[in-house]
């Protein structure tokens, strides 16, 4: 199971490493225009770090009823009109090819190889076949990417190819790992299964 969590992280770490230097975020992630401008004008209101959206879902408690569908009139009407935005804002700058973000990313993976591995390992006590185990390293990752990706590409209106490119790097991170798990589990007293 050590070596399958092993290969399996290094499987999806390395995946990481493809995906983030091939271009395949370009469709993701586009320069913002005038980004200076925008930052700053962000920076120059915002005073803790965060995630902000705008038009944010009014505070209505206190509000009598009358005045709380005003708000939320008010709401529906500017999020229908737009722009919408969701920032994610960091007053201080990061490194982003650190090695603490780096060391941290192989041990998160290492941490959700495990997890895979262990599904993989109790489905081995029923006796799970090769094309069983192959099946759960591909349906589990299905499960994580759906449950998370899709979900807030749905309600928070993200954008298309941003979506479709975080599920599509995960999607395929998670199942190189899992059929790793896959193919080193084997049920107790099988060589090959």
């Amino acid at each position: 199971m050590l070596i399958a969590i092993l290969v399996g992280t290094v499987l999806a770490f390395g995946w990481g490493a493809v995906s983030w230097t091939s271009g395949m975020y370009d469709f993701a992630f586009k320069p913002l225009p005038d980004g200076a401008a925008v930052a700053a004008g962000i920076d120059s209101s915002v005073t803790a770090d965060g995630a902000y959206l705008y038009p944010a879902p009014p505070a209505t408690s206190g509000l009598s009823p009358q005045q709380a569908t005003i708000a939320n009139d008010t709401y529906v009407a500017e999020h229908r009109h737009g722009p919408v935005l969701m920032v994610l804002f960091r007053r201080e700058g990061v490194d982003p090819m650190s090695p603490t973000v780096l060391a941290r990313g192989f041990v998160i993976e290492l941490f959700g190889t495990a997890l895979l591995a262990a599904i993989i390992a109790v489905a081995c006590k029923f006796g799970a076949r090769t094309q069983d185990r192959l099946a759960l390293a591909v349906a589990v990752p299905a499960f994580a990417m759906l449950s998370s990706h899709a979900v807030t590409w749905n309600f928070f209106h993200l954008p298309d190819l941003y979506s479709i490119v975080l599920f599509a790097d995960g999607m395929a991170a998670w199942t190189l790992a899992g059929i790793a798990c896959a193919l080193i589990i084997r049920p107790e007293g099988k060589a090959r299964s």
